[in-house]
C-alpha cells in the first residue's frame, strides 16, 4: 500500500462495511497502517480530546438508531402475537423472521445496531420456541440454541454475536446443572454466576491480548464480552450476599432485602471491578454493573433520616459525580496504576495524548 493510495482507518472500516473489502483484506490493511502510522495525526487546539476512547462502531448514525427502535417495537409486537396464538413452538417462526432481517441488515447493509436488535430477538425467539417443545429436554434445547447462535455468527460475523454465543453457553450450563445438580443450582446460584462471569471475562481478555491498541475486531469482540461479564460477576455476588425475600427501597421500589453489610460488599465488588477496568482500559466492564452500585448506594442513603426525595437526590448526585470524576481522570489515574502493575500483555500501554498544533 503506497503513500498515494493509502486509505485511512475510517475509510478501511467504511469499505469493509460496504462489502468492498473482505474482513481478511481489511485486517491486513489495518495492520499495515498500524505499522506505518502508529500514532494519530496531530489535532488542533480547538479539538476536544479526552483520549483513547472505546469506539462504538456498532453505531454509524441516528438512522441506525431509528431503525433499531422500530425493530424493538416490531419484536415486542411479534412476541405478543406469538403468545396470543399459542406461544411455544410458534416462536420458532418468529426466529426465522429475525434471521432473515439479520441477513438483510447484517450481511447486506452492515448496519450493526439494527442487526444487534435482530440478533437478540433471534436468541430469545429460538430459546422460547425450543422450550415449548415437550419432546425436547432442557439440555437438548440449550444445545440447539448454542448451535443456532453459532450459525448466526457464521453468517453475520459481527462482534456482539460473540457475547450472544456466550449467553447461550451459560444457558446450556444452567440446563446441565438443572438436570444433574439441581440442589447446587438452587443453593449456590451465585457461585455459578460468578464462575460464568469469570469465564466470560477470561475470554474477553484473550481477545484483548490480541489487540492491545484496540484497532481490530478482536477489540470489539472483547468489548461485548466485558459488557456481559460484569453483571454476571456482580449479580453472582448479590446472589450470595442477599436474602431471597424482598422489600421496598424508599418505600417505593421493590428490591431484594439486604443489610448494610451486604450493600458494602456490593460496593467493594464494584470497586474491585473499577480497578480491573482501569488496569485493562475497559469502561464497559464498569458501566454494565452500575445499576447494582446505584441500588447499594441508595440503600445506604435510605438508612439515614433523609426524606425520600432527598435520599434519591443524594444517591443520584453521589453516583453521577463518581462517574464524571472517574471519566475525566480516567487516563491520569490509569497511567499511575499501571506503573505498579506487572508488564503483562493484558494491561495496555499508558495513554499518550496527541500533540496539539500551536496556533501561529
Amino acid at each position: 500500500m503506497n503513500q498515494a493510495t493509502r486509505m485511512s482507518r475510517e475509510q478501511i472500516d467504511q469499505a469493509e462495511d460496504a462489502g468492498i473489502l473482505t474482513p481478511k483484506q481489511a485486517r491486513a490493511m489495518r495492520a499495515e497502517l498500524a505499522v506505518t502510522e502508529p500514532h494519530a495525526p496531530p489535532v488542533t487546539a480547538t479539538d476536544a480530546v479526552i483520549g483513547d476512547e472505546d469506539d462504538l462502531r456498532f453505531l454509524r448514525s441516528f438512522g441506525d438508531v431509528f431503525i433499531g427502535v422500530g425493530l424493538i417495537l416490531l419484536a415486542l409486537g411479534v412476541s405478543a402475537i406469538m403468545a396470543l396464538v399459542g406461544g411455544g413452538p410458534v416462536f420458532l417462526l418468529a426466529a426465522v423472521g429475525a434471521f432473515v432481517m439479520a441477513e438483510y441488515f447484517g450481511r447486506r447493509k452492515r448496519a450493526h445496531f439494527p442487526t444487534l436488535i435482530t440478533a437478540l430477538a433471534f436468541l430469545l425467539f429460538v430459546q422460547t420456541g425450543l422450550e415449548g417443545l415437550a419432546s425436547l429436554s432442557g439440555i437438548v434445547a440449550a444445545l440447539i440454541t448454542v448451535a443456532a447462535m453459532a450459525l448466526f455468527y457464521a453468517r453475520i460475523r459481527l462482534p456482539f454475536c460473540i457475547a450472544l454465543i456466550a449467553v447461550s453457553l451459560i444457558y446450556l450450563l444452567f440446563a446441565v446443572l438443572a438436570q444433574i445438580a439441581p440442589d447446587l443450582l438452587r443453593d449456590r446460584i451465585g457461585v455459578v454466576l460468578i464462575l460464568s462471569g469469570l469465564a466470560v471475562f477470561a475470554a474477553a481478555l484473550a481477545y484483548d491480548t490480541q489487540d492491545t491498541h484496540r484497532r481490530t475486531r478482536f477489540a470489539d469482540n472483547a468489548f461485548w464480552l466485558h459488557f456481559l461479564a460484569a453483571p454476571l460477576l456482580i449479580h453472582g455476588l448479590v446472589g450470595q450476599a442477599v436474602m431471597s425475600k424482598s422489600e421496598l427501597l424508599f418505600d417505593l421500589i421493590p428490591v431484594l432485602a439486604f443489610t448494610e453489610r451486604d450493600a458494602i460488599i456490593i460496593l467493594i465488588g464494584m470497586a474491585v471491578i473499577t480497578v480491573i477496568g482501569l488496569a485493562i482500559n475497559r469502561r464497559a466492564l464498569i458501566v454494565s454493573a452500575l445499576g447494582y452500585a446505584g441500588v447499594a448506594v441508595g440503600f445506604l442513603v435510605s438508612q439515614t433520616s433523609l426524606s425520600l426525595g432527598t435520599a434519591l437526590s443524594v444517591t443520584l448526585i453521589l453516583l453521577g459525580a463518581a462517574i464524571v470524576l472517574l471519566g475525566v481522570a480516567w487516563h491520569p489515574v490509569r497511567n499511575q496504576l499501571i506503573r505498579v502493575l506487572p508488564n503483562w500483555r493484558i494491561f495496555p500501554p499508558p495513554y499518550e495524548p496527541p500533540q496539539t498544533a500551536v496556533a501561529s
